[in-house]
């Protein structure tokens, strides 16, 4: 499939290269979309696709519509973003091709660090106070100290789109992390990306404010109360024969 990432304003600072999917916990799209708004990312190109998600709305926000794949750039803290939108079928179909186009341009135009997101399953979480792990190529590891990281365990794997990411990246020979804080696998999950943001200051000491996911967060939660009352009472008193 012929992809291709066509810029419509000049990137001015090629630093940090940051994106996410949409996996477990959407930690990865949830994490890249707060940031563009957080941050008053202009957007700056798009990620074409010819068989891309027939779906085109106000996703980032009601100033811009959205199209399938979109490139932020914010230029005080040197981020450039790549977000996926409606991945789903789409992604598992083409991921091979999106992901290599979207390393290739990041290798060509020289950016300093690429930065990813995405999550693991909690329920592979041996501490309670393990908040998250870290892959890195190379490159990273070569270039940037690991001291007080926690590297993902031995044995263990990414899947997906992020996985094909970081695999194309290590063949570059590109500085990439991926920063996996640990989510609920079987929905959205705010409050994962709100460590994988604070992780991110930790590496660039740009400060994000993350009330809204804090919001989010807050609303599933009263959500999946109210349907947890609400089979309750629908199950009734016991009976008895």
């Amino acid at each position: 499939m012929n992809i291709r990432i066509s810029i419509t304003e000049p990137i001015i600072r090629t630093w940090y290269f940051l994106t996410g999917f949409a996996g477990i916990g959407m930690v990865g799209y949830l994490t890249v979309q707060h940031l563009v708004n957080a941050l008053n990312c202009r957007r700056v190109g798009f990620i074409e696709m010819p068989k891309e998600p027939p779906f085109s709305a106000y996703v980032v926000n009601t100033n811009i519509l959205s199209t399938p794949g979109e490139i932020y750039h914010c230029l005080d803290p040197g981020f450039t973003i790549s977000v996926i939108h409606w991945d789903g079928d789409f992604m598992t179909r083409y991921a091979h091709d999106v992901v290599r186009t979207i390393a290739h341009w990041v290798y060509i135009n020289g950016f300093r660090e690429a930065i990813l997101f995405g999550g693991l399953d909690n329920r592979l979480r041996s501490d309670g106070n393990d908040l998250l792990r870290v892959t890195v190529t190379s490159a990273y590891r070569d270039k940037f100290s690991l001291s007080g990281v926690r590297l993902m365990e031995l044995n263990y794997a990414m899947v997906g789109p992020l996985a094909l990411l970081m695999n194309e990246f290590e063949r570059l020979n590109v500085p990439a992390i991926a920063i996996l804080p640990y989510a609920e696998p079987f929905r959205a999950d705010p409050n994962a990306a709100i460590v994988a943001i604070q992780f991110l200051k930790e590496l660039t000491g740009v400060e994000i404010d993350v009330s809204r996911l804090r919001e989010l967060a807050d609303m599933i939660d009263k959500e999946l109360k109210e349907l947890q009352e609400s089979a309750k009472r629908r199950e009734g008193p016991p009976h008895y024969i």
